[in-house]
């Protein structure tokens, strides 16, 4: 009689493999198992980091940095340093602003140098002046030689007025004119006003255009009155 094999001890067996391959794949389960609770162990780590930082899961909480301010006590401070000018530079006696423009603000304040060539002199000016510019308003310093003071020839200044420059105040109110040659040598002794005024932003352009025009030599007393303008302030300056 024939034996047929119905392949029981076969099927019996397929369920654990055997030799090398069936011994490397048990190590792979065993290997895919640990990785598995590494990363589960890995996650719960992260997630408790998360946690006391302040995070929620995702991205990690930011870090707000302290920034320090600098105190502005010491910018609150005279920002124009004029007080050290007292000792070398002079404050002219003769001042005088419009009260109406400085209501409820610090009065200007000013020092002079009379510096230079002793019989060529030149000015410098420091000032400090709280003023508000009305807006298509410029600032300008006019200068006049004082006719009742004389040069060393004994010529008296002309009383004619000149413009000088604009002049754009600081956020202090720090303004300054340097080196202003008084005129010629020989003019020691010609005191001049300096004037500070508000004209209408045409009326400034037009000022340096004057004063390229062939044989101008300032404004008279009647052109000057006729100039549209606020006074600000003005001051004498001996060359004495």
């Amino acid at each position: 009689m024939t034996r047929t094999d119905t392949g029981s001890d076969d099927d019996t067996a397929s369920h654990e493999p055997r030799g090398e391959h069936g011994r490397s794949a048990n190590r792979n389960r065993i290997l895919i198992a640990s990785i598995g609770a590494a990363a589960v162990v890995a996650a719960a780590a992260v997630g408790a980091l998360l946690a006391d930082n302040g995070g929620t899961g995702g991205t990690p909480a930011a870090t707000t940095l302290e920034v320090s301010t600098p105190t502005t006590a010491t910018t609150a401070a005279d920002a124009c340093d004029l007080q050290r000018l007292a000792d070398s530079w002079d404050r002219p006696p003769s001042q005088r602003y419009n009260e109406s423009l400085f209501a409820g603000r610090e009065a200007p304040t000013v020092y002079t140098q009379v510096a230079g060539a002793d019989n060529d002199p030149e000015i410098n000016v420091r000032g400090q002046v709280s003023l508000d510019i009305p807006a298509g308003q410029v600032l300008y310093l006019i200068t006049r030689p004082d006719p009742d003071s004389k040069d060393q020839y004994g010529h008296s200044g002309n009383g004619r007025f000149y413009p000088g420059t604009p002049i754009s105040p600081t956020s202090s109110g720090c303004w300054e004119d340097d080196n202003h040659r008084v005129g010629y040598p020989g003019v020691k002794g010609i005191s001049e006003t300096y004037l500070l005024v508000l004209v209408g932003a045409d009326q400034a352009a037009k000022f340096p255009a004057d004063r390229r025009a062939k044989n101008w030599d300032g404004y008279n007393a009647e052109q000057w009155r006729a100039i549209s303008k606020i006074d600000v302030m003005n001051f004498h300056v001996s060359t004495a």
